[in-house]
């Protein structure tokens, strides 16, 4: 395995971990609906992330194609992209987090519950910049861009949801630990300084 993509794999698994609207109707599905609530609600979400993933790489390798100094400037803007996250989720963490608890309700069919992932997901813009983003950092020299974007897109959602159903799975357990306020905060706060240093590095190694 090559070393960018392990620190793929670092970043995505801080990424998953970090707080948002995913892990906010996760947390209310599982509460409401039990185990058959985090399987339909990961299973949504993990629907619309193969779908930006799919239209992302897609639309990157043919962009690409026409240009090969594109991808530096992509890289660049990705570098500056991450530094931004990681200055939000820093000035996010500074904040108490919203109750993740409240809003649970009554049982709901099957498909409106897997609806809820999916439009959770599907909606969220900040996905297809993130991918357009993120993604790019670690295609090398010479690799064929339209199979690595896959690659690193089908990790990024392998990781995704792992994270989110097990943590669905175990959260009416752990709830008292895992929706703390403040170990929500921490997070946040861990996940905004690695960012900012990986975007520092990503942008340091290009000039």
């Amino acid at each position: 395995m090559d070393a960018p993509l392990f620190a793929f794999i670092g970043v995505s698994v801080l990424l998953a971990i970090t707080p948002g609207p995913d892990m906010a109707v996760v947390t209310k599905n599982a509460l409401a609906h039990g185990r058959r609530g985090v399987v339909l609600t990961t299973g949504g979400i993990a629907l619309a992330l193969c779908v930006w993933v799919g239209a992302t790489a897609v639309g990157l390798s043919a962009l690409l194609r026409t240009s090969g100094e594109l991808l530096l400037l992509l890289k660049l803007v990705g570098a500056a992209y991450l530094a931004y996250l990681g200055v939000r989720t820093l000035l996010d963490s500074r904040r108490r987090p919203p109750d993740l608890m409240a809003g649970t309700g009554p049982a709901a069919p099957a498909h409106a519950v897997f609806r809820q992932g999916f439009v959770s997901a599907i909606s969220n813009p900040k996905l297809g910049v993130f991918f357009v983003t993120f993604l790019p950092q670690f295609v090398l020299p010479g690799q064929p861009v339209l199979p690595r974007l896959l690659e690193l897109g089908v990790i990024f959602v392998l990781i995704g949801l792992t994270w989110l159903s097990c943590y669905g799975l175990f959260v009416t357990r752990l709830r008292d630990v895992i929706t703390a306020p403040r170990v929500r905060q921490w997070m946040q706060r861990v996940t905004g300084v690695v960012l900012l240093g990986f975007g520092a590095r990503l942008a340091l190694e290009r000039v």
